[in-house]
């Protein structure tokens, strides 16, 4: 039953990594990549984590995984949100906005 669980969690881990590759190919602009890759690559990695949490049922490795699930939902949406302000900074990625939120402050 547990090889049949982790098979399904690897598998849609990797289908939602895929949409993330994806979507930063096809994708018009860096936003939008961004996006792909910050929303669909995180729940992807979180997948296959936890089918290696359950594969290899150890305590320790379990805790492992995780603290690595932790890290990984801490850290991906600072990443992105660092990655959209200097995009934004760059001036290149304001020629395709149509309504400028962040330039209402300056």
């Amino acid at each position: 039953m547990t090889d049949i669980l982790v098979g399904v969690l690897a598998t849609i881990g990797v289908v939602f990594m895929l949409i993330s590759a994806i979507g930063i190919v096809r994708l018009p602009d860096v936003f939008s990549r961004m996006h792909a890759a910050g929303k669909a690559s995180t729940v992807g990695v979180s997948a296959v984590l936890i089918s290696a949490g359950i594969y290899f049922w150890d305590a320790f490795m379990f805790l492992r995984m995780i603290v690595l699930l932790a890290l990984i939902f801490a850290t991906a949406p600072i990443a992105t949100t660092a990655m959209a302000r200097a995009a934004y900074r760059t001036q290149a990625a304001r020629r395709h906005l149509r309504h400028d939120e962040m330039g209402l402050e300056a």
